[in-house]
């Protein structure tokens, strides 16, 4: 057992040194916080919320009760929502569980005539930034391409546009 134990230690200590350029680097680039989480948003127009699943992967966002369409399925989080002048937006990230590219966002707009649900975007990253200019939402994330790049999301209420921007040394 003790041997074991002394074993475990010896695979314990290599992968900390074998990771440390990793850590190292990561810790020199761009920060990013910890999204909030929330899994229900009450708003004017209705509520979204996310059902609830014996499989953590199976759960769909609902407005009010109902399921939305397209169907948003699997580990879903309502991280920021925009309060704006006649609908409110709610950005949603879904994990489906499947590893690679495994994380993606929608915009979810509800207003007093429904909702509408943005195409897929994102970088395949939990790392995001959110903040608007005026009427446009705007996600940041880390370039999936090119480490030294961000990848700045943009939503008008209609369309979604991609710009790739330096990161700032930090």
């Amino acid at each position: 057992m003790h041997a074991y134990k002394v074993f475990i230690r010896y695979v314990a200590i290599g992968l900390l040194l074998a990771l440390q350029p990793f850590v190292a680097h990561s810790s020199a680039s761009q920060t990013w916080p910890q999204p909030p989480s929330q899994l229900s948003l009450d708003s004017p127009y209705g509520k979204l919320q996310v059902s609830q699943s014996d499989y953590v992967y199976e759960a769909q966002l609902q407005l009010d009760a109902q399921i939305i369409a397209p169907e948003l399925k699997g580990l879903i989080n309502i991280p920021y929502a925009f309060k704006q002048q006649h609908h409110q937006t709610a950005l949603i990230s879904v994990d489906n569980g499947l590893g690679g590219c495994s994380i993606n966002y929608h915009w979810v707009t509800v207003s007093s005539k429904g909702y509408t649900v943005s195409p897929a975007f994102g970088s395949c990253s939990a790392q995001i930034r959110v903040r608007h200019h005026g009427q446009t939402l705007i996600m940041e994330t880390p370039s999936l391409d090119n480490p030294s790049l961000i990848d700045e999301y943009r939503y008008d209420g209609r369309k979604i546009s991609l710009r790739k921007r330096r990161q700032a040394i930090q």
